[in-house]
């Protein structure tokens, strides 16, 4: 069984607007991650590495496309349909109302620096445009930003998958992929959890001290 190797073939059948198709569906099917349709995509342009910078394009270009379109569709929605929209869409990810209410405070405290760094997020960068369509005023900062990261995003795990895939050679691709992912997981519950403690350790640090 090697489904992301039958994703290799039909890459090369459909090229770049295969690649296309791919970053833009990322975007709205959430059974579809990112992490390992983006791996499998480094390791598809494995055999050639001039196939990078289109990969990285195509693929970008796709899911930014895909955060404009649920960026313009849910604020054309108003208000009121958008936060329900929003909330439902916040649990189905597995946030809570809280939550999302606080990625919308953020965006508005630091709306340009919040799009580009949430797009560095799992699951955050797919809820980010629908918050920030809650938000009044300018779009372009927002998009730009978003675009930003998206071409980080979409570069790092590309170019992960590639070079994983030349270290090991000829390798079932989903083996590959499954192995990467693990480990990226693993490193990011690493930085939660240090992150974390150092939350806590400054809480505690700034409380008063008791007195008699």
């Amino acid at each position: 069984m090697d489904p992301i190797g039958g994703l290799v073939g039909w890459v090369a059948v459909y090229g770049t607007f295969g690649l296309f198709a791919i970053g833009l569906a990322e975007r709205f099917v959430p059974m579809l991650p990112s992490h390992a349709l983006l791996l499998a995509v480094g390791v598809t342009a494995a055999d050639d590495y001039r196939l990078l910078p289109a990969a990285v394009f195509a693929t970008t270009l796709g899911s930014t496309l895909g955060c404009m379109a649920s960026f313009f569709a849910v604020r054309a929605l108003g208000e009121t349909r958008t936060s329900r929209l929003v909330a439902g869409t916040g649990r189905l990810f597995g946030m809570s109302t809280g939550q999302v209410e606080h990625r919308i405070a953020s965006l508005r405290r630091n709306g340009t620096a919040l799009a580009f760094s949430l797009q560095l997020v799992p699951t955050a960068r797919i809820v980010a445009p629908p918050l920030a369509a809650l938000l009044q005023g300018g779009s372009g900062r927002f998009l730009f930003a978003s675009a930003a990261g998206i071409t980080v995003w979409n570069g790092m795990f590309i170019g992960v998958g590639y070079a994983a895939s030349q270290a090991v050679g000829d390798m079932n691709a989903t083996v590959l992929a499954l192995a990467i992912l693990a480990l990226l997981v693993a490193a990011q519950a690493s930085l939660f959890w240090i992150g974390r403690r150092m939350r806590v350790r400054r809480s505690l640090m700034t409380m008063p001290a008791e007195t008699c």
